[in-house]
């Protein structure tokens, strides 16, 4: 098993995810903390040494990224020494090629 790090950008965003879901689309407030807790868990998955393929998103791949995709979330992580950093994350269809 390998140590997940969750950057402080993703961290953000999945926050922000659980915010837009109670406040605007009128979720409950458990309904969002259990969509957020399926991504985190989603996330520390990565710790397993199964790597997914470098990204077909040309700024991603770029940078070395591997793409993970989470229901309709894309997940970009890269692999380092010991570990894996999850760097950022994008619904899939706001992304092009």
């Amino acid at each position: 098993m390998r140590d997940v790090i969750i950057s402080e950008v993703v961290q953000q965003m999945i926050d922000e995810l659980e915010f837009y879901l109670v406040d605007e689309l009128k979720l409950s407030e458990e309904a969002a903390l259990n969509r957020s807790w399926r991504m985190r868990k989603f996330v520390a998955s990565l710790s397993h040494p199964v790597d997914y393929a470098l990204c077909r998103f040309k700024r991603w791949r770029a940078l070395g990224y591997r793409c993970a995709v989470f229901e309709s979330w894309v997940f970009a992580y890269e692999i380092v020494d010991g570990g894996v950093i999850v760097r950022d994350m994008a619904y899939g269809t706001t992304l092009t090629v």
